[in-house]
């Protein structure tokens, strides 16, 4: 796919979702572009390595060591999994120069973000069009996906979600591909559960927390990344969804942990599932051919042609990976490599 050079424009997409008066040239752009439709229709052989998917998930340990769980120890698929954020946002970033210096090519850039109110609009609507189908996905599978409005009965629950506050820092911070410039924003009704890097040890202990303090099986993130272009035309980048919760391993108090790190000590939270489709981070997207960039939006000066249809099958087909991996391990239908 043709490497896509994205400026995020400061712009108002409040009626994004609206459709517009158009002219047949901007719909034959539309027709020829890589869409939701084109993406899905991709059988699982191709969909699976289409924008080169980053699987989070690690090999887990019997004994319960590391940062991620070992599924068996689970016995059946965690029955209440509360989505604790929808969280959308736009990284961005423009490249504004490429000058080339003999061997070397050197790049310019600059830092640029939708509006509050355009993410916001954004995060409202794509979480409405895409829940129904999230629950229904997680039902196939014995389970409740419930939003905060379902699991929050009680004043310490919503204390515990709405007081929620992770904030990266040393090395990660200065690693996080997003930094200071990202636009976030969460459905109405929701609090922001949110790191860059949603496998980091210290962010994977503060979510997992969130389960027990909920009175929940394990809990859910979901990151959806914007972008659009110098032409107005608007792409979803990529797609993230990570769960945690409680250890299902019980710390054996005869057994010395190497505690050198998180994957050789014990942790009483792990990551259960978690997948990335699409761009890494705005760093990587910089440099790379990899990324969804798939276009929901075409427009002009003389209108513009919206395309979001089938959205809700793209996300749950996307979660539904991790989902259909953890529970054919938990069932000891299927393991990802060889454990010695």
């Amino acid at each position: 796919m043709k490497k896509l050079i994205l400026f995020f424009l400061v712009a108002n997409i409040t009626n994004l979702f609206a459709q517009e008066a158009v002219d047949g040239k901007l719909q034959k752009q539309m027709d020829k572009s890589f869409t939701i439709e084109k993406y899905l229709a991709q059988g699982d052989d191709i969909f699976w390595k289409t924008s080169k998917p980053m699987m989070y998930q690690n090999q887990g340990f019997e004994d319960g060591h590391g940062m991620w769980a070992w599924p068996p120890a689970l016995k059946t698929f965690p029955k209440r999994v509360g989505l604790l954020t929808y969280a959308v946002f736009d990284p961005g970033f423009l490249e504004t120069s490429v000058k080339k210096y003999g061997y070397m090519t050197l790049k310019s850039t600059e830092y640029g973000e939708l509006t509050n109110e355009s993410t916001q609009d954004l995060a409202n609507n794509l979480y409405k069009m895409s829940i129904p189908a999230l629950k229904s996905m997680f039902a196939t599978y014995g389970s409740t996906l419930l939003t905060p409005e379902e699991f929050i009965k009680t004043d310490a629950q919503r204390q515990a979600y709405e007081g929620f506050s992770f904030r990266e820092k040393g090395i990660a911070k200065l690693m996080s591909g997003q930094g200071g410039a990202s636009t976030l924003a969460n459905p109405k009704g929701f609090s922001m559960h949110y790191a860059d890097n949603l496998s980091m040890p210290d962010f994977v202990q503060a979510i997992g927390a969130q389960a027990t303090a909920l009175n929940l099986d394990a809990v859910l993130v979901i990151k959806v990344q914007m972008g659009m272009d110098g032409s107005n035309n608007v792409y979803i980048q990529s797609i993230s969804c990570a769960m945690y919760g409680p250890n299902p391993v019980a710390k054996d108090p005869n057994k010395k942990y190497v505690s050198i790190n998180a994957a050789t000590g014990y942790n009483p939270y792990v990551v259960y599932n978690a997948i990335k489709m699409g761009a890494f981070d705005t760093e990587h997207l910089l440099e790379t051919k990899e990324g969804l960039n798939l276009v929901v939006q075409v427009s002009n000066k003389n209108g513009r042609v919206v395309n979001f249809d089938s959205y809700d099958k793209l996300i749950a087909r996307i979660c539904s990976g991790p989902v259909y991996a953890l529970n054919a391990w938990i069932s000891g239908g299927w393991k990802p490599f060889k454990y010695k």
